[in-house]
């Protein structure tokens, strides 16, 4: 399920003196770690840790595998906390989206509030993120409104979940959600929108390699960032950096770091005034980029 949040999410990687107003603006930084069990080692932790801080990464999305020990999480989040940053337990498949799916939410937040009770301060998750993509269900496309329904209340309900547990509550989304609409329970709308107000910060994945031209990163987020700022939300733009199949225009995979800096610092000139974030997807790829 590798990718987004916008988490369409672009790490540290900050920002030219030309435009000292979107640096600041765009301080804040995420990346997603889907291999837990990369930190088993304390070298492990530490090579990752060293990584986080030098690239100014504030915020980490660590995927929840319940067969790695407890006091591997502590460990690195203890590592991380000392570095001021934020760790937020991932997880999510497009089955959660189905009837019956929310099964697999409540796991995942019932091992979450086992955690919190039986770890300190320090070692503590500080927020909830989801990865659900339910348009890649075969269902998607045969009966949508379904799927969108128990999506949404997958979402309420794990938001209420975070909620009660004190934590933030964020999600990855496609950029095109924005086209999704809904009659429903929930009112009507577009998916986009209904996203961003039900939780505390979307990733919108927008994944592409340029900023600029009517399918860059500009333009993809520009109703996104514009939701975001009538609801008084934070937003993080998601850009990936793994090998795609999807076209020459998807990834940074063979771009440089200095390059993904210089569009992300493009896509913070765009929108100085605004309260968005970067993500990168996802962390063993950037650390491997030229």
């Amino acid at each position: 399920m590798k990718k987004l949040v916008i988490l369409f999410l672009v790490v540290g990687l900050m920002l030219p003196a030309f435009n000292a107003n979107a640096a600041e603006s765009s301080k804040t930084n995420a990346t997603w770690i889907w291999n837990p069990w990369s930190l088993t080692s304390a070298a492990g932790q530490n090579k990752i840790i060293s990584f986080l801080v030098k690239n100014q990464v504030t915020d980490v999305y660590l995927q929840v595998d319940q067969e790695v020990a407890r006091k591997v999480y502590q460990q690195f989040i203890t590592k991380a906390t000392n570095n001021k940053i934020s760790v937020h337990a991932l997880d999510g498949a497009p089955k959660w989206a189905l009837d019956g799916g929310q099964s697999y939410a409540d796991s995942l937040f019932q091992w979450v509030k086992s955690y919190q009770k039986n770890s300190t301060e320090n070692q503590r998750f500080t927020g909830v993120h989801l990865d659900v993509e339910p348009y890649i269900l075969k269902e998607w496309n045969t009966d949508r409104a379904d799927v969108v329904l128990a999506y949404q209340k997958l979402i309420k309900r794990s938001g209420q979940l975070s909620n009660n547990l004190n934590l933030e509550f964020s999600m990855d989304i496609p950029f095109w959600f924005d086209e999704i609409t809904f009659a429903n329970t929930y009112g009507k709308s577009n998916l986009a929108k209904w996203a961003i107000k039900n939780s505390d910060f979307a990733t919108i994945m927008a994944y592409r390699n340029a900023a600029a031209g009517i399918n860059g990163i500009n333009a993809l987020v520009k109703t996104e960032v514009q939701y975001a700022k009538d609801f008084g939300k934070a937003i993080n733009i998601g850009v990936e950096t793994g090998e795609s199949s999807e076209g020459a225009n998807i990834s940074f995979y063979e771009k440089s770091k200095s390059y993904m800096k210089g569009e992300l610092a493009k896509v913070a000139k765009a929108y100085p005034q605004e309260n968005i974030n970067f993500a990168v997807h996802y962390i063993e790829t950037w650390m491997q980029m030229k």
